[in-house]
């Protein structure tokens, strides 16, 4: 006697690989760019910032072209995510918007770099870090939403949100202040990177629940 399938209220997981694809190839991508080259920060002198990106001008700009990219792959995960909540994905459009500014000020470096009137790269240098502010304050807010919307069915993705959002938050205040950042200059952004791999997983594994 064939028997009746059984009956059940828990939802049927569906499993976004076109998103856990973006992500991880985000992952992958911003990894890759970040580990290759280490750039002048802020405190360089003009001349050695204009020397540095008329040296490793190509390079630079392959680099920082990958890095507007990797941004793409995180709009496009975003993207995806808006059927999983629709708060999460604005905020992630918002901060994929957000990273394409630190990428487009080292590319505008590499572009104007000239040793010989090392003036305007000295300047655009000096925006870096309000480049990366710009970013961490994106990154804030699609971190906190993540952990305010997400965490409630998903609280260990919650609790890693909102240890992102702190950590880049105090790391933002202490770059306003002008004061040390000391390892929150790591923490901040590789927690961020945690983040979106976990997140990757869980939409490979259809974890992250549709909207209803």
């Amino acid at each position: 006697m064939a028997h009746s399938p059984r009956l059940t209220n828990k939802p049927l997981r569906k499993p976004d690989r076109v998103a856990g694809a973006l992500a991880a190839g985000f992952v992958v991508l911003l990894l890759a760019t970040e580990v290759v080259l280490t750039l002048p920060d802020e405190t360089a002198s003009p001349a050695a910032v204009a020397s540095f990106y008329a040296t490793h001008r190509t390079f630079v700009v392959i680099l920082q072209l990958l890095g507007v990219v990797a941004a793409g792959l995180l709009g496009g995960y975003a993207w995806r995510l808006r059927t999983v909540d629709r708060v999460v994905s604005v905020a992630g459009i918002i901060m994929a918007a957000c990273g394409l500014i630190p990428s487009l000020i080292t590319l505008v470096i590499a572009i104007v770099a000239d040793p010989t009137r090392p003036g305007a790269a000295g300047t655009w240098n000096a925006l870096e870090p309000f480049g990366d502010d710009i970013l961490f304050v994106g990154i804030v807010l699609f971190a906190g939403a993540v952990a305010v919307r997400l965490g409630r069915k998903l609280p260990a993705l919650g609790l890693l949100a909102l240890f992102v959002a702190v950590s880049c938050l105090i790391r933002l205040f202490l770059a306003i202040m002008g004061m040390n950042r000391g390892p929150l200059d790591a923490i901040g952004p590789l927690s961020f990177v945690l983040l979106i791999a976990v997140m990757a997983i869980l939409s490979f594994l259809g974890i992250l629940d549709h909207e209803r």
